[in-house]
């Protein structure tokens, strides 16, 4: 059975819409802005940032949370006048701004249970593998 130019459209369309929701998904599961996310050496936020912070107003108007905005190693005044830009813009989108809270945290995201690590950490030094794998061999020596 052949797909019409008509199947193909919204199969194209329903695959963008999938990958659209796991992005805004991923920004909101993050909430970080990073230095890559501004204009270099300004307050404005670039193409990318305008993206990412429209996926985490949309959130935030719903949702109360935190967003972390990375410092990295700009100037204080930089950092300072790229929070205030932000918030601002958080605000002006409607959000109540005592719901929500500013820092230079790391990202988010659900990451893995530090007893988990420990795990991992020890049965490496033990030489045991935390994976499942099969090895196939060719038959010589």
């Amino acid at each position: 059975m052949e797909n019409s130019p008509n199947n193909h459209l919204i199969n194209s369309q329903l695959v963008n819409s999938y990958n659209d929701i796991a992005i805004q998904n991923a920004i909101v599961s993050q909430h970080t802005l990073f230095p890559y996310h501004f204009v270099k050496n300004g307050a404005e936020l670039n193409e990318l940032g305008q993206r990412d912070i429209a996926a985490l107003t949309s959130h935030f108007i719903k949702h109360p949370g935190h967003l972390n905005i990375r410092r990295h190693n700009i100037t204080a005044d930089l950092y300072e006048a790229r929070v205030n830009m932000v918030h601002e813009r958080l605000h002006e989108a409607g959000i109540e701004m005592e719901r929500i809270s500013i820092s230079d945290d790391m990202p988010g995201g659900s990451g893995i249970a530090s007893e988990r690590v420990l795990i991992i950490l020890e049965q490496e030094s033990e030489g045991v593998s935390t994976a499942t794998s099969t090895t196939f061999s060719s038959g010589g020596n």
